[in-house]
């Protein structure tokens, strides 16, 4: 029976390597091809685009706050990178570059996040396949890493964004939790994943679920909860420490006007913004000048109506996997996606649903679950790939995806 399992397990492991090789290789060959072929967007800030095959073209958007803030910390002039961007995933970048040597510039920076990024996939992409493989079967755990893998925005988990890392985090804690039994493990890795998001908090849910439903076997580590949120709690008081105001990371964010807001209201601005981005698609304008540079800005303009439709989309996966998941899965996947609806701009009210939806990892169980009917499956994973190409296109030339 031992040797069985050790061999499940290699053929597990192996899977997982297999998969993030192709996929890896997959968005950096095809990223570089589509730098050096698709007009750069005028919008362009402080990592420029670079020569064919570089690193430093996943540094953009997000990245390149990432490479500023490693290379000059908090509201520091000229750059004055928000305390919105947690500290973890740029402490990383910058020890890295401060250990292997060399000046730590801005290139090399935006070269080590997307190594960084690369580096934590594998694990992520593990642990959810563990997770899967424990909860259901093979089949399960396969579909859901090749569904994470190649989704619409997985060119993300590669690229200078806390995607991967979080990901990684986050499920390594529901791994140690739900798989190995380690309620400590769990705790600290989720420590660790809200000093990298601030969503990490919600670990909390399925954590003390775990602790309760095998509350005999756990009894006083219970206590081992007070961990989950200390990455989070460490940062708060840094920022009161040195700016005077805790809750500068949420606070500091209404500047691009991100506010709560109800959901009625959220719906509603959604829906207009949805259908002025529709709009963009259907611009006769595109007919009369198809050049490749005017076809990737208006696709790029049509971001609220992807942000809508991906919004959507993972809704009713998770609505439809109520009858499969566990009840705390259910509930985290949920907690990941909803502030996306709560936290918008006026310019976009879902501002970030697609990219928000790769670290709600319980959702591609679910599209897992369809791997059993394989060509409902294939077809799928070869449209999200698709998709996922076009929008990598418009990442590494400099227009705004999520």
């Amino acid at each position: 029976m031992s040797y069985l399992k050790e061999k499940t397990k290699r053929e597990g492991l192996l899977f997982v390597l297999l998969v993030f090789g192709a996929s890896r290789l997959l968005y950096l060959a095809a990223g570089s091809l589509f730098a050096s072929v698709v007009p750069v967007s005028r919008f362009q800030a402080v990592t420029m685009d670079v020569p064919f095959g570089r690193m430093g073209l996943w540094s953009h958007w997000d990245g390149e706050h990432y490479v500023a803030l490693a290379a000059g910390g908090y509201l520091q002039p000229p750059e004055q990178v928000s305390p919105a961007f947690f500290p973890l995933y740029p402490l990383l970048m910058r020890s890295f570059a401060e250990l292997f040597g060399g000046p730590v510039s801005w290139g090399a920076l935006s070269v080590w996040g997307p190594l960084i990024s690369l580096l934590a996939l594998p694990f992520a992409l593990f642990f959810v396949y563990r997770i899967a493989e424990d909860g259901w079967d093979t089949g399960v755990a396969r579909g859901a890493v090749l569904a994470l893998a190649f989704f619409p925005t997985a060119f993300f988990l590669n690229a200078a964004y806390t995607e991967s890392l979080f990901l990684a985090l986050s499920a390594g804690s529901l791994w140690a939790a739900r798989v190995r039994r380690d309620l400590l493990l769990a705790c600290l890795l989720a420590g660790l994943a809200t000093a990298t998001r601030n969503v990490g908090i919600f670990l909390l849910v399925p954590l003390a679920y775990e602790w309760f439903r095998n509350r005999e076997l756990y009894r006083w580590r219970g206590l081992y909860l007070a961990l989950a949120p200390s990455g989070l709690v460490a940062y708060a008081a840094y920022l009161w420490l040195r700016f005077g105001d805790p809750l500068l990371f949420y606070t500091d964010q209404q500047k691009w006007g991100r506010e709560p807001e109800g959901p009625i209201a959220t719906a509603a601005k959604a829906w207009q913004s949805a259908v002025e981005g529709s709009g963009r698609l259907l611009d006769p304008g595109l007919l009369s000048n198809p050049s490749l540079a005017n076809l990737a800005n208006h696709l790029a303009g049509a971001a609220n109506l992807y942000n809508l439709l991906f919004f959507f989309f993972a809704l009713v996966v998770l609505l439809a996997g109520l009858r499969d998941l566990p009840p705390d899965l259910a509930i985290y996947a949920f907690l990941l996606v909803l502030p996306a609806a709560l936290f918008g701009t006026p310019q976009g009210p879902l501002m970030g649903a697609p990219r928000y939806v790769l670290v709600a990892f319980p959702l591609f169980i679910v599209l897992g679950l369809l791997a059993k009917n394989r060509p409902v499956f294939v077809t799928g994973l070869v449209l999200s790939t698709a998709v996922s190409l076009v929008f990598c296109a418009l990442f590494v030339s400099w227009r705004f995806v999520a």
